[in-house]
Protein backbone atom coordinates (compact mmCIF):
# COMPACT_ATOMS: atom_id res chain seq x y z
CA UNK A 1 0.00 0.00 0.00
CA UNK A 2 2.73 2.65 0.70
CA UNK A 3 4.30 1.93 -2.69
CA UNK A 4 1.04 2.65 -4.56
CA UNK A 5 0.38 5.33 -2.17
CA UNK A 6 3.70 6.77 -3.23
CA UNK A 7 3.63 5.85 -7.22
CA UNK A 8 0.51 5.29 -8.13
CA UNK A 9 0.01 8.33 -10.53
CA UNK A 10 2.95 6.84 -12.41
CA UNK A 11 1.23 3.50 -12.55
CA UNK A 12 -1.57 5.78 -14.53
CA UNK A 13 0.98 6.89 -17.14
CA UNK A 14 2.29 3.92 -17.94
CA UNK A 15 -1.43 2.64 -18.36
CA UNK A 16 -1.64 5.70 -20.59
CA UNK A 17 1.20 4.97 -22.77
CA UNK A 18 0.11 1.18 -22.72
CA UNK A 19 -3.62 1.96 -23.89
CA UNK A 20 -2.54 4.78 -26.25
CA UNK A 21 -0.19 2.83 -27.70
CA UNK A 22 -2.57 -0.38 -28.45
CA UNK A 23 -4.95 2.35 -29.63
CA UNK A 24 -2.59 3.78 -32.23
CA UNK A 25 -0.87 0.25 -32.99
CA UNK A 26 -4.05 -2.31 -33.22
CA UNK A 27 -7.24 0.37 -34.04
CA UNK A 28 -10.14 -1.27 -32.15
CA UNK A 29 -13.14 -0.45 -33.60
CA UNK A 30 -15.47 1.36 -31.18
CA UNK A 31 -19.02 2.65 -31.14
CA UNK A 32 -18.68 6.35 -31.09
CA UNK A 33 -19.53 7.13 -27.55
CA UNK A 34 -17.44 3.75 -26.13
CA UNK A 35 -14.06 5.61 -28.04
CA UNK A 36 -14.63 8.72 -26.55
CA UNK A 37 -15.08 6.87 -22.88
CA UNK A 38 -12.22 5.45 -24.07
CA UNK A 39 -10.59 8.94 -24.58
CA UNK A 40 -11.88 9.84 -21.89
CA UNK A 41 -10.11 7.85 -19.69
CA UNK A 42 -6.89 8.52 -21.00
CA UNK A 43 -7.48 12.47 -21.03
CA UNK A 44 -7.75 12.03 -16.45
CA UNK A 45 -4.96 9.67 -16.80
CA UNK A 46 -2.98 12.62 -18.24
CA UNK A 47 -4.96 15.20 -16.73
CA UNK A 48 -3.19 13.12 -12.78
CA UNK A 49 0.48 12.67 -14.28
CA UNK A 50 0.47 16.17 -14.84
CA UNK A 51 -0.68 17.17 -11.32
CA UNK A 52 1.05 14.48 -9.61
CA UNK A 53 4.53 14.05 -11.93
CA UNK A 54 5.00 16.90 -14.24
CA UNK A 55 4.95 19.32 -12.95
CA UNK A 56 3.51 17.99 -9.67
CA UNK A 57 2.40 20.01 -6.88
CA UNK A 58 -1.44 19.33 -7.00
CA UNK A 59 -1.87 18.34 -3.46
CA UNK A 60 -1.02 21.22 -1.86
CA UNK A 61 -2.91 22.79 -4.59
CA UNK A 62 -6.12 21.23 -3.37
CA UNK A 63 -5.48 21.88 0.36
CA UNK A 64 -4.46 25.38 -0.09
CA UNK A 65 -7.12 26.38 -3.06
CA UNK A 66 -9.96 24.06 -2.93
CA UNK A 67 -10.07 24.14 1.22
CA UNK A 68 -8.55 27.03 2.49
CA UNK A 69 -6.33 25.60 4.31
CA UNK A 70 -3.28 27.72 5.56
CA UNK A 71 -1.86 26.01 9.27
CA UNK A 72 -1.07 22.78 7.94
CA UNK A 73 -1.53 22.15 4.10
CA UNK A 74 0.68 19.31 3.62
CA UNK A 75 -1.30 17.07 5.13
CA UNK A 76 -4.87 18.66 5.64
CA UNK A 77 -7.65 17.84 4.81
CA UNK A 78 -6.00 16.10 2.46
CA UNK A 79 -3.47 13.68 2.65
CA UNK A 80 -1.68 11.25 0.80
CA UNK A 81 -3.79 8.03 1.16
CA UNK A 82 -6.92 10.14 0.73
CA UNK A 83 -5.76 11.88 -2.58
CA UNK A 84 -4.62 8.64 -3.87
CA UNK A 85 -8.55 7.36 -3.20
CA UNK A 86 -9.39 10.22 -4.99
CA UNK A 87 -8.17 9.41 -7.91
CA UNK A 88 -8.50 5.84 -7.93
CA UNK A 89 -11.69 5.88 -7.01
CA UNK A 90 -11.93 8.29 -10.51
CA UNK A 91 -10.57 5.22 -12.46
CA UNK A 92 -13.03 2.84 -11.03
CA UNK A 93 -15.85 5.35 -12.65
CA UNK A 94 -14.56 5.80 -15.82
CA UNK A 95 -14.10 2.33 -16.59
CA UNK A 96 -17.51 1.94 -15.40
CA UNK A 97 -18.33 4.46 -18.75
CA UNK A 98 -16.46 2.60 -20.94
CA UNK A 99 -18.09 -0.76 -20.11
CA UNK A 100 -21.89 0.62 -20.31
CA UNK A 101 -20.92 3.25 -23.30
CA UNK A 102 -25.50 2.34 -23.95
CA UNK A 103 -26.52 4.16 -20.76
CA UNK A 104 -25.49 7.52 -21.88
CA UNK A 105 -26.76 9.67 -19.03
CA UNK A 106 -23.99 7.75 -17.03
CA UNK A 107 -21.29 8.58 -19.29
CA UNK A 108 -22.64 12.15 -20.32
CA UNK A 109 -21.87 12.41 -16.18
CA UNK A 110 -19.13 11.57 -15.74
CA UNK A 111 -18.08 13.65 -19.00
CA UNK A 112 -19.16 16.76 -17.15
CA UNK A 113 -17.40 15.91 -14.13
CA UNK A 114 -14.08 16.04 -16.78
CA UNK A 115 -14.91 19.53 -17.76
CA UNK A 116 -16.23 20.62 -14.38
CA UNK A 117 -12.21 20.79 -14.02
CA UNK A 118 -12.47 23.86 -16.33
CA UNK A 119 -14.04 26.17 -13.18
CA UNK A 120 -11.25 25.09 -10.43
CA UNK A 121 -7.90 25.02 -12.81
CA UNK A 122 -8.84 28.02 -15.54
CA UNK A 123 -10.44 29.96 -12.40
CA UNK A 124 -10.61 29.32 -9.20
CA UNK A 125 -6.74 27.78 -8.52
CA UNK A 126 -5.45 30.58 -10.80
CA UNK A 127 -7.44 33.37 -9.27
CA UNK A 128 -6.85 32.54 -5.31
CA UNK A 129 -2.67 31.62 -6.37
CA UNK A 130 -2.47 34.44 -8.47
CA UNK A 131 -1.53 32.46 -11.36
CA UNK A 132 -1.33 32.05 -15.01
CA UNK A 133 -0.89 28.16 -14.52
CA UNK A 134 -1.82 25.64 -12.06
CA UNK A 135 -0.49 21.80 -12.45
CA UNK A 136 -3.84 20.02 -14.54
CA UNK A 137 -4.47 23.40 -16.23
CA UNK A 138 -2.36 22.01 -19.83
CA UNK A 139 -4.38 18.63 -20.09
CA UNK A 140 -7.92 20.41 -18.82
CA UNK A 141 -7.63 22.83 -21.52
CA UNK A 142 -6.20 20.92 -24.29
CA UNK A 143 -8.12 17.18 -23.81
CA UNK A 144 -11.28 17.37 -21.47
CA UNK A 145 -12.56 20.55 -23.07
CA UNK A 146 -12.41 19.46 -26.63
CA UNK A 147 -13.12 15.48 -25.64
CA UNK A 148 -16.33 17.18 -23.77
CA UNK A 149 -17.24 19.49 -26.29
CA UNK A 150 -17.18 16.77 -28.86
CA UNK A 151 -19.25 14.10 -27.03
CA UNK A 152 -22.07 16.93 -26.13
CA UNK A 153 -22.20 17.92 -29.75
CA UNK A 154 -22.40 14.33 -30.68
CA UNK A 155 -25.11 13.29 -27.97
CA UNK A 156 -27.45 16.55 -28.88
CA UNK A 157 -26.86 15.88 -32.51
CA UNK A 158 -28.29 12.60 -32.58
CA UNK A 159 -31.08 13.37 -29.73
CA UNK A 160 -29.43 10.59 -27.26
CA UNK A 161 -30.63 12.03 -23.99
CA UNK A 162 -34.35 13.62 -23.57
CA UNK A 163 -34.44 16.21 -20.84
CA UNK A 164 -34.89 13.27 -18.10
CA UNK A 165 -31.61 12.29 -19.37
CA UNK A 166 -29.91 15.61 -19.20
CA UNK A 167 -30.87 15.83 -15.50
CA UNK A 168 -29.72 12.19 -14.78
CA UNK A 169 -26.46 13.28 -16.18
CA UNK A 170 -26.38 16.50 -13.88
CA UNK A 171 -27.20 13.70 -10.69
CA UNK A 172 -24.45 11.78 -12.04
CA UNK A 173 -22.02 14.77 -11.80
CA UNK A 174 -22.98 15.48 -8.41
CA UNK A 175 -22.70 11.83 -7.40
CA UNK A 176 -18.98 11.65 -8.83
CA UNK A 177 -18.11 14.95 -7.54
CA UNK A 178 -19.37 13.08 -3.91
CA UNK A 179 -17.81 9.96 -4.33
CA UNK A 180 -14.23 10.85 -5.75
CA UNK A 181 -13.87 14.31 -4.13
CA UNK A 182 -15.58 15.21 -1.29
CA UNK A 183 -16.34 11.25 0.68
CA UNK A 184 -12.29 10.52 0.61
CA UNK A 185 -11.23 13.63 1.65
CA UNK A 186 -13.50 14.40 4.51
CA UNK A 187 -13.61 10.73 5.96
CA UNK A 188 -9.97 11.05 5.95
CA UNK A 189 -8.87 14.39 7.12
CA UNK A 190 -6.66 14.29 10.10
CA UNK A 191 -4.82 16.70 11.81
CA UNK A 192 -2.34 14.01 12.97
CA UNK A 193 -2.32 11.96 9.98
CA UNK A 194 0.29 9.85 9.39
CA UNK A 195 -0.10 10.21 5.95
CA UNK A 196 1.60 13.63 4.84
CA UNK A 197 1.79 14.82 1.50
CA UNK A 198 5.29 14.37 0.05
CA UNK A 199 8.16 16.28 0.30
CA UNK A 200 8.66 16.47 -2.96
CA UNK A 201 5.13 17.34 -4.01
CA UNK A 202 5.30 20.56 -1.38
CA UNK A 203 8.78 21.48 -2.58
CA UNK A 204 7.30 21.18 -6.27
CA UNK A 205 4.32 23.12 -5.85
CA UNK A 206 6.45 26.02 -4.76
CA UNK A 207 8.64 25.89 -7.66
CA UNK A 208 5.27 26.07 -10.11
CA UNK A 209 3.48 28.87 -8.09
CA UNK A 210 6.71 31.15 -7.73
CA UNK A 211 7.30 30.58 -11.73
CA UNK A 212 3.66 31.11 -12.97
CA UNK A 213 2.87 33.82 -10.58
CA UNK A 214 1.54 37.30 -12.22
CA UNK A 215 2.94 39.64 -10.63
CA UNK A 216 6.27 38.73 -8.78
Amino acid sequence: MDHLRKHWYQYGGLGLILIGGWLLIARPQFAPLQLMMILNLLALLAHQFEEYQLPGGAPMVINRVVYDETEQPDRYPGNELSIMLVNLSAWVIYVIAIVIPQIVWFGMGVMLFSLFQILGHCFEMNIKLKTWYNPGMATTLLLFLPLGWHDIAYVMGNNLLSLGGWIASVCMLVICIGLTILLPVQGLKDRRTQYPIDTWQVHRFEQVTHWARLKR
